[in-house]
């Protein structure tokens, strides 16, 4: 058995403690430090980036242009980049962020997926080498088509739309209804521009929402109320002129994940990300910054439904990372002092790889 030690993450939070682990399990954790360990560092879950647009990597952003020219559909700068872009292109692409993600500490990625069956289809090849995707596919154009969407769910595990301002509120309740009817995740963008009516929202029985960075405490604590974890990309929304209302958003008591949104304006980095939202948490006022960790490390799998995993404990599948300490509070030292190569190891089932050297 072999074992990495240092401060470790359990359902008590950070002790001082030693990992065994074996053939992809987790088989001991036990106080104190064993002799020769594989790495020492803090001992924590992966992370799992909530919400991405990886394919957009290479779009060709223009500074100058506003969230809606840049993302909307059909016509944002973004879409007129997929729809030209070569397969093998966007390929290349997944296969080399998916496999930075993963040396980072992301085991999983939620991607929003465009181009319809065959758009999930290019996700799905990026192999088993890096960060494995969760895809949420999407129809190729604003309307419902029954025979379209049945052939989308074969490939993809929900379907991810944009905002309910860019469909016709009988098309999108149809393609949500088949959707969940089906038993697949079915999630949207939320008030990321204007304020949005969250009952109709919340109507479509999402498996969740993405942004709500024009919601009220009203709205948050309606998504807690119905059980819908809201999922936030502070990098993103800033890149927009968008602050994110974190502290609002705690206090909601609403579940919480977070994500890096489209590639083309942040790099799918989670270290970077947790930094961002624990310094726009302080900005508002937040002396207590430790509940952004539980967002990138519990929200996502919450949201999966993956109950193990959200700290390490015995008899669990291997789903860790070893991060270099600087000595002081974890908290502090991770969400604060860490960058992407801070990451010493990574654990995912049997595969285990050195990070950054």
């Amino acid at each position: 058995m072999r074992y990495v030690c240092g401060m470790v993450l359990t359902s008590e939070g950070f002790i001082n403690a030693s990992v065994g682990y074996e053939d992809g399990m987790v088989k001991e954790v036990a106080e104190g430090e064993v002799n020769d360990p594989v790495m020492r560092g803090y001992v924590l879950p992966t992370f799992i980036d909530a919400h991405t647009h990886l394919a957009d990597l290479r779009a060709p952003l223009d500074m100058r242009m506003p969230l809606e020219e840049v993302v909307a559909p059909p016509h944002g700068l973004k879409h007129l980049y997929l729809r030209n872009a070569r397969p093998s292109e966007i390929a290349r692409t997944f296969k080399m962020l998916s496999r930075r993600m993963a040396r980072n500490g992301i085991s999983r990625f939620i991607d929003f997926r465009e181009g319809g069956a065959e758009g999930a289809k290019l996700l799905r090849s990026v192999g088993p080498h890096g960060s494995r995707p969760i895809v949420m596919g999407r129809p190729i154009s604003l309307r419902y088509d029954r025979e379209e969407v049945e052939e989308l769910l074969v490939h993809v595990d929900g379907v991810g739309v944009s905002s309910m301002l860019d469909w016709d509120e009988g098309e999108l309740v149809a393609l949500a209804e088949h959707v969940v009817k089906k038993g697949k995740m079915f999630a949207l963008h939320v008030s990321e521009r204007v304020r949005e009516d969250i009952e109709k929202v919340l109507d479509l029985r999402p498996s969740f929402i993405v942004h709500m960075t024009k919601a009220t405490i009203g709205d948050m604590e309606a998504c807690r109320d119905a059980d819908v974890p809201i999922v936030v990309c502070p990098r993103s929304n800033m890149f927009f002129g968008n602050t994110p209302p974190l502290a609002d958003m705690i206090k909601s008591g609403a579940e919480l994940a977070l994500g890096t949104d489209n590639a083309m304006i942040s790099m799918p980095d989670m270290l970077s990300e947790i930094e961002f939202a624990a310094r726009i948490l302080r900005s508002q006022g937040v002396k207590d910054v430790s509940p952004v960790l539980k967002m990138a490390i519990a929200g996502g799998r919450l949201i999966l439904n993956e109950r193990d995993g959200i700290s390490i404990e015995p008899g669990t599948p291997c789903d860790f990372m070893v991060i270099r300490s600087r000595g002081g509070d974890p908290f502090t030292d991770i969400l604060l002092r860490s960058g992407e190569r801070d990451v010493r190891m990574v654990c995912i089932g049997k595969r285990c790889w050195r990070g950054w050297r």
